[in-house]
């Protein structure tokens, strides 16, 4: 397998302790992480109520990564803005979203596509103020 969001969920192994079979490959665990990522957010900006989240909706990470980051959240107490990057061409308008949604930081989910344009995401994050 190449990299791979969910080892697990995509059915290339029975558990990372012991995939069984013999395969080897990466996963960047990003399921995992997203929750700490919030928390993190959350010690940089503790006023943190309103969450822009960039993600890929067709990335077959991406529902996991929801989810996790989602739970985070809510058990913050922080609303949560999902906003769909398709392609280069959504990030301005992704932001343009968070702003119009009163968002005070933005988390940027793994994919393709938001990786292959994180230098546009840095700079409009730094842009609009957004942590």
């Amino acid at each position: 397998m190449t990299q791979d969001p969910d080892p697990i969920g995509n059915g290339f192994v029975a558990s990372l302790a012991r995939p069984g079979g013999n395969i080897t490959g990466l996963s960047n665990l990003n399921r995992e992480l997203s929750g700490k990522r919030v928390d993190l957010l959350k010690e940089v900006v503790p006023s943190l109520s309103r969450l822009a989240v960039l993600g890929t909706s067709t990335f077959p990470g991406n529902a996991l990564n929801l989810k996790e980051t989602e739970l985070a959240a809510g058990a913050l107490a922080m609303k949560l803005q999902y906003l769909d990057v398709l392609s280069p061409t959504d990030v301005e308008t992704a932001f343009r979203g968070a702003s119009k949604g009163r968002a005070e930081a933005v988390l940027a989910l793994g994919g393709p596509v938001l990786n292959n344009q994180r230098t546009q995401v840095v700079e409009l994050a730094a842009r609009t103020g957004f942590p």
